[in-house]
């Protein structure tokens, strides 16, 4: 079974585990918590993806470095997984819960690149546009990206769907118009 789709079973598995039990916020810190200490830490990192490295040492392990600082519900999953020998999605566990969290609590991550910084009053402009074309969320969260690259404008994404008013995106589609010579000899 693909990892992201075995990720998205346990996150959304605990989602609803979470929600039962009112922690829905809490557990989202838990798990960026587990998450960056695996990541930043190589040497733990490695010891999890170890297949010489038995069940009962990872947990004694993962039990010694979490117990207390996150909540035993959390504790308990990550638990699961490493019985399960499911160790190496404990980290993509969080990324979809994080996307199911942004679903459940109706908001939109929406991505604004631009050649330089936005001013407060752009950006406000922007996510009134947007708040009109997004149907269900209540919320709307920028992340401002800036690329140089794009010379001017800006480029909005929101999921799969994207609107390019970059000045890049505009000379290219001049440039393929003008690729086409739409002179004919003769008149």
């Amino acid at each position: 079974m693909k990892t992201k789709l075995l990720a998205y079973r346990y996150a959304k598995a605990f989602l609803e585990l979470a929600i039962q039990n009112n922690i829905v916020d809490a557990v989202l810190h838990d798990l960026l918590l587990v998450k960056k200490t695996i990541e930043d830490n190589k040497e733990l990192n490695m010891l999890m993806h170890q297949p010489f490295v038995s069940t009962t040492q990872k947990i004694n392990i993962i039990s010694k470095l979490f117990h207390g600082r996150v909540k035993s519900i959390t504790l308990n999953l990550i638990t699961l997984l490493i019985e399960k020998n499911r160790e190496e999605i404990i980290t993509k566990v969080y990324e979809e819960y994080h996307d199911l969290y942004l679903e459940h609590k109706k908001i939109a991550v929406v991505v604004v690149t631009s050649a330089v910084e936005l001013d407060e009053k752009t950006t406000d402009r922007i996510v009134n546009i947007i708040r009109s074309k997004i149907v269900g969320k209540d919320n709307i969260e920028v992340k401002t990206v800036i690329d140089k690259d794009i010379i001017g404008g800006f480029i909005v994404r929101y999921k799969d769907y994207e609107y390019d008013a970059s000045v890049r995106h505009t000379l290219k589609r001049l440039h393929y118009v003008f690729e086409e010579n739409l002179f004919v000899k003769g008149y």
